[in-house]
């Protein structure tokens, strides 16, 4: 008798003991990224199997509510350089002439890392970005935040 009363005062503590766990979940909600995203300093990121020109891989970031992805640091870089493989990938920078360069969202590229080429849409290769007509069709890298 005594064991069967301190095993349902032990299976009171576990439940009481659970009932925290969930209480304290739902007030820190897991975040996470969708199927076939990858998770990486609080964004997520799509690379692509197709190869479609830059603006049609725009369209299809946009339809997942994403955008061609941008590289904000050094550790982005590296992350995306490592996830690619391969193959070459359109990202979210467009260069003009006088090689200045302007990001998806409209600011200014800082040139923190050298773009190669002198044409329109940038790409990320094996040695880093480089540009190439927009009408190339490559693979494409999607970033948006998680949610």
């Amino acid at each position: 008798m005594f064991r069967a009363a301190a095993l349902d005062e032990q299976a009171s503590s576990i439940n009481i003991s659970l009932g925290t766990v969930k209480r304290k979940q739902g007030l820190y909600p897991q975040k996470f990224c969708q199927d076939k995203w990858i998770g990486f300093e609080n964004k997520c990121y799509y690379f692509s199997e197709d190869e479609k020109d830059w603006n049609l891989s725009r369209n299809h970031c946009s339809a997942q509510k994403a955008d061609l992805t941008m590289i904000d640091t050094p550790e982005e870089m590296h992350f995306l350089s490592r996830y690619k493989c391969t193959s070459d990938h359109w990202i979210g920078l467009t260069m003009t002439a006088n090689r200045e360069g302007k990001w998806i969202n409209a600011t200014k590229f800082n040139k923190w890392f050298t773009v190669r080429g002198n044409e329109e849409c940038a790409y990320l290769n094996g040695d880093g970005v480089a540009t190439a007509r927009c009408y190339t069709e490559r693979k494409w890298i999607c970033r948006k935040n998680i949610y």
